[in-house]
């Protein structure tokens, strides 16, 4: 089965991708039949999965040329495998350093000679998450399998279906008949179902390990890239913390922190040194961050808190205060990223998506609350990154639009890396500041994810 032609449910309005805000209407046809023709590319772009894999290396304690060579020889052991298996001689897949960003490798995808792609006697069926993350390199783990046939036993060859309806049962024991279930790959079942399923069962570990995948993605994952050396990262994400650019000895603040990719780069990028505070809100994120951080050995002040309330508007502040936490007073902090809570229809690949227009018009509210509050928090010749991992004109162009009205103060920049693309028309920026943003999808030179990422000083 091929994959789908769009994520999302058939009574989703494209018009609300579309749609830039309340405060701005797209009045001209030909604008939004340009956007359209692009939107409909997007979309089927969304349902497939990368054909490169980026690794970030932990600078802080490795060099790119060690982490290269490790990823090489858990390559040369896939290899190995895959030779026997179908027992020819192959070649390697490139791994290469990125041109631009000296830290990060890019792992491209195999050939599909290396792939045993024929469908097996024996079915299981995982969820759409588990589903897209396989696509991307990763193996089943137990949380995901939706459903086992009975009689499947430990290293049977298996096939592994998504569930795209989302009506398959948990523990469903006989096998999955619905028009609406995708070949993903296959692999070899490493739990069976009584370790799966049953009353108070919480099962973790990989259940099923996947050998052969529809996206030629090689099912390497990370736990190889021991002791923190580096992680898989999104190459549009690294872009981001390098559009920040922050410095050793600077004071710096990652609103939405979670879960610390963009934290740990900035810390590498400011060799430790300086003051960088982290703040997200959720107990679990929290966590999360703080084992990233340990992990990659990052010198990080995290706290929990609302971004949304972490400014104090009635006294300066000095570096002392600062590590108590917030609230924090006005112009304390050199370079602010905001990488914003967003409706996140840039990742890849996404199989379903039925997000809602209540949900997906909720986010723009908070953007904005969160935006005034780096705004004030930002001293006078700071920089402040707007990132968002979604499409919606009313997340990024429009926001942008909106900052810029809303704050004289602020100052649109173009830097570098661009590795993006201009911004789409219709949300209120001139044609030179559609060219100063940078929005990634299907039109770029590195294949990774849907992002959009602007840049701003503080007059």
């Amino acid at each position: 089965m091929p994959y789908p032609l769009s994520p999302f449910n058939e009574n989703f309005k494209i018009e609300i991708i579309l749609e830039p805000s309340n405060d701005e209407q797209i009045n001209e046809i030909q604008v939004r039949k340009r956007n359209e023709v692009y939107l409909s590319i997007l979309l089927k772009w969304l349902c497939t999965s990368p054909q490169v894999t980026s690794f970030r290396v932990n600078t802080l304690n490795y060099t790119t040329n060690e982490v290269q060579t490790r990823i090489a020889d858990e390559i040369k052991k896939l290899l190995l495998k895959t030779a026997i298996k179908v027992q020819h001689d192959l070649i390697a897949p490139n791994i290469e350093i990125h041109s631009v960003l000296p830290e990060v490798i890019l792992l491209h995808n195999l050939n599909k000679n290396w792939l045993s792609l024929e469908t097996q006697l024996k079915e299981i069926v995982i969820d759409v998450n588990c589903a897209a993350a396989v696509l991307r390199g990763a193996h089943i783990f137990a949380p995901g399998v939706l459903g086992m046939e009975s009689g499947i036993n430990k290293e049977d060859k298996v096939s592994i279906y998504a569930d795209l309806s989302g009506k398959c049962k948990k523990g469903l024991l006989k096998k999955y008949e619905c028009l609406q279930k995708m070949f993903i790959g296959n692999g070899v079942v490493k739990m069976v179902r009584y370790e799966l399923f049953g009353e108070n069962l919480k099962p973790v570990g990989i259940a099923i390990e996947v050998t052969d995948t529809i996206s030629h993605c090689p099912n390497i994952g990370e736990d190889f890239l021991e002791n923190g050396s580096a992680i898989l990262q999104n190459l549009p994400s690294i872009v981001c913390t390098h559009i920040l650019n922050p410095k050793p000895g600077e004071v710096v603040l990652d609103m939405c922190a979670s879960p610390g990719n963009k934290t740990t780069h900035i810390a590498a990028l400011m060799q430790n040194m300086g003051t960088l505070i982290a703040i997200d809100k959720t107990p679990s994120k929290i966590q999360q961050l703080k084992n990233k951080c340990d992990e990659l050995q990052a010198n990080v002040h995290i706290f929990q808190a609302d971004s949304t309330k972490i400014m104090n508007i009635n006294e300066t502040n000095s570096i002392v205060d600062i590590l108590n936490g917030p609230p924090f007073h006005l112009e304390i902090f050199d370079r602010i990223l905001l990488d914003a809570p967003c409706s996140g229809l840039g990742k890849r690949p996404q199989l379903s998506n039925n997000i809602s227009e209540k949900v997906l018009r909720s986010y723009v509210p908070l953007q904005k609350k969160l935006f005034k509050n780096a705004v004030g928090l930002l001293k006078t010749n700071g920089r402040l990154v707007y990132s968002t991992c979604t499409i919606t004109l009313a997340e990024n162009e429009g926001m942008v639009a909106w900052a810029l009205r809303t704050f004289n103060c602020l100052e649109l920049i173009k830097v570098e890396p661009y590795l993006g693309g201009e911004g789409l028309e219709g949300a209120g920026l001139t044609e030179l500041q559609r060219t100063f943003v940078q929005r990634f999808g299907p039109d770029q030179q590195i294949d990774s994810v849907g992002f959009f990422i602007a840049c701003f000083i503080k007059k």
